[in-house]
C-alpha cells in the first residue's frame, strides 16, 4: 500500500464511489485489505488514506455470497465526505464507478470504467441497490 497522497487538489463534495472488485482477488484475505482496496481509490483520487481511518468517509462492503452461486465479484460502496449530507437525496447525489484489480505483483490497481455504455448499464443497475443503502450508516 503506497503512503498518503500529497495533493490536496481533490473534491470535498459528498458523492456514492461504487468500487467493482473481483471475488478471486479477495478470498481468505483479512479484512484488512478491503481497506486496503478503500485506500488505493482515496490515493488514485488524490485523497489521503487517512481520511478514512478518521471516518470521514463510510464504506459499504458486500459481503460474499455462498460458493454454490459461483460469484466473480463484489463491491464496496463509499460514502465520500458522509458529514455533508443527510440521509436521502440519492437522485441527485453524484456517483462514480472503477474497477479494482490485483496486479501479478500484488498491488490493487484502480481502473475507471472505460467504455462508457458499460458504465452508464453497471451504474444503473448499481443504483436500484445502492439507492437503498442508509447515507453514511
Amino acid at each position: 500500500m503506497a503512503s498518503d497522497a500529497s495533493a490536496t487538489s481533490f473534491d470535498n463534495k459528498a458523492k456514492r464511489v461504487v468500487l467493482r472488485l473481483k471475488v478471486s482477488d479477495f478470498e481468505g484475505r483479512q479484512f484488512s485489505e478491503y481497506v486496503d482496496a478503500i485506500k488505493a481509490y482515496l490515493l488514485f483520487a488524490k485523497r489521503p488514506t487517512h481520511e478514512y481511518d478518521a471516518k470521514k468517509h463510510y464504506a459499504h462492503i458486500e459481503p460474499f455470497q455462498s460458493p454454490e452461486l459461483r460469484q466473480t465479484s463484489f463491491h464496496i460502496i463509499i460514502d465520500i465526505e458522509k458529514d455533508m449530507l443527510n440521509n436521502g437525496g440519492f437522485q441527485s447525489l453524484p456517483h462514480e464507478i472503477y474497477r479494482i484489480r490485483r496486479s501479478e505483483q500484488g498491488d490493487l490497481e484502480v481502473k475507471p470504467f472505460k467504455n462508457p455504455v458499460e458504465a452508464a448499464n453497471f451504474l444503473s443497475k448499481m443504483r436500484r441497490f445502492t439507492d437503498t443503502y442508509s447515507w453514511a450508516k
